[in-house]
Formats: structure tokens, sequence, C-alpha cells
């Protein structure tokens, strides 16, 4: 795994999660937005297009890539780590959150183990990340799936 800033999304897992998301979704519009000749930022194209379907597929991604079938409860810290940063990236982008995938997050965030180049950073991040989750809109959990059933969202 890498890591190469101090967000949940900013190491391999979560990255190619995200990406393999966005393009399952919006497909040659994602591919075309990225392009080098293209002016928008990443950061632009994914506020362009980030919504509950990116949220879903890249989560469906990373069960794809390296969660597979078991239950989130199951899942080892790589897995764990690109899922919070899935849930992260898209509730900065505005995205509402289903609760079960909002609460899983905040709970893996509080018990993640530091072991990153950056520890103090880290933890900073980690608590900025904690109250963004705490304070964002999350879809009503009598509307949402469980973890366990891939959970929908709402913009």
């Amino acid at each position: 795994m890498g890591h190469w800033g101090v967000r949940s999304y900013e190491n391999d897992e979560a990255a190619d999660a995200l990406d393999a998301g966005f393009d399952r979704v919006h497909g040659k519009q994602y591919e075309e937005l990225m392009d080098d000749r293209n002016p928008l930022t990443f950061e632009q194209v994914q506020e362009r297009l980030a919504d509950p379907r990116t949220l879903d597929a890249s989560i469906a991604a990373l069960r794809d890539s390296l969660a597979g079938p078991s239950p989130p409860e199951a899942w080892d810290e790589l897995a764990r780590l690109a899922l919070v940063g899935i849930v992260v990236r898209h509730a900065e982008l505005g995205v509402r959150i289903p609760e079960p995938w909002r609460q899983r997050a905040i709970l893996w965030l509080e018990h993640e183990e530091i072991e990153w180049e950056e520890a103090t950073v880290r933890r900073l991040r980690r608590q900025k990340e904690i109250g963004l989750l705490r304070g964002a809109a999350a879809v009503d959990a009598s509307a949402a799936k469980s973890p366990a059933e891939e959970g929908t969202a709402r913009k």
C-alpha cells in the first residue's frame, strides 16, 4: 500500500477504487474530463461528477479489487482505510452518505492505528475527517441498506 498524503483517500487502494467508481458511472465523460488537455483539475472533475452513484460504484470497485464478498466487519486494514477514504472524499464533495457507511467510517477512523510516516499530521487530519463525517448530511437510516448490502446514497 502506498500512502502519498495524510487524507484517508490519499493511498493507492482508495484512489484506485475512486477512479474505477467514477469511470464505471461516467465512462467516456470521465475519460474526457481526465484528459491532460482538459483544463479542469482532478479536484474539479470529481466535484463535477461526484454523486451517490459514484459512491456506490467506488465501494463496489473496492469490493471487487480488495475486500471481496466478505462483510465489512471482516475487512483488513487496507480495505477499511480505502473505504474510509471513499466515504470521506464523497462527504467532502457534498454527497449524502448512507448512515451505516458514515457510522462505519467514523468508527474505523476512531480506531485506526497510526503507522503513517507523518503520524502527527495524520492524527490532525483524522480528527478533521471524523468531524466532517459527524457533521455530514446522512441519508435517513430507514432509506439505506446496511453496509453489508452495499448501501445507497442520495445527494
